[in-house]
């Protein structure tokens, strides 16, 4: 009788350590942290600094490459070249509307050890632009995004954003602007032809 239980005992215990030992259950809501090893190997992984692009024709734009070294020869190849052509040193010319895949293969002597693509769009330029708004009103710290349409409707053109006082309202890339401090300035949507438009941005102080 006393080994049947000392038995069953025995066993209970081994199931309960081959549980939460051995195979430990996770617990919904943790937090999964990478390891430093992971971490650093993202981080050093040889990689574009964009995927796709889309250029304006007779445009040109130069790709980057992140953590390669002095010892690795980097090498550009498109595969349409009456689209976009690309030179030895990564920079992109756009020859005529349509699609092209630049590969950019990178070797340590004479091992491949990473091929990478960027996918270029070659469209026409915008002739017009108009913002959705011409003047807002804003208190300070507060955000928000101004909306450029472009014409004709099947450009690849991208509005360029500038603020005629930062100080006052900055406005990122994207044309997000951002309150800074009460006053008045003006930011600016342009297009390569030189056309604009702008819009008055106050910004008040909180209450």
């Amino acid at each position: 009788m006393k080994n049947s239980i000392l038995k069953k005992c025995l066993l209970a215990l081994g199931l309960y350590l081959f549980f939460t030992v051995i195979l430990p259950i996770p617990v919904t809501g943790n937090n999964i942290i990478a390891k430093a090893s992971s971490v650093e190997n993202e981080q050093n992984t040889i990689k574009l600094n964009v995927s796709s692009k889309s250029l304006v024709k007779d445009s040109t734009y130069t790709l980057k490459i992140y953590n390669i070294s002095d010892s690795h020869k980097v090498s550009y190849k498109s595969d349409s070249t009456s689209i976009a052509t690309v030179d030895d040193k990564g920079s992109i010319t756009a020859v005529d509307f349509g699609t092209a895949i630049i590969t950019v293969t990178v070797k340590d002597g004479f091992k491949t050890i990473a091929t990478l693509q960027c996918e270029i769009t070659v469209g026409p330029p915008a002739i017009s632009i108009v913002l959705t708004k011409t003047d807002v009103v804003l208190t300070v710290g507060d955000r928000m995004t101004l909306i450029p349409i472009l014409k004709p409707n099947n450009t690849v053109e991208e509005a360029k954003f500038s603020s005629n006082d930062p100080s006052v309202a900055r406005v990122s890339i994207g044309g997000r602007i951002t309150a800074r401090k009460a006053g008045v300035t003006y930011v600016f949507a342009s297009i390569g032809n030189g056309k604009y438009d702008m819009c008055k941005v106050t910004v008040v102080e909180k209450e």
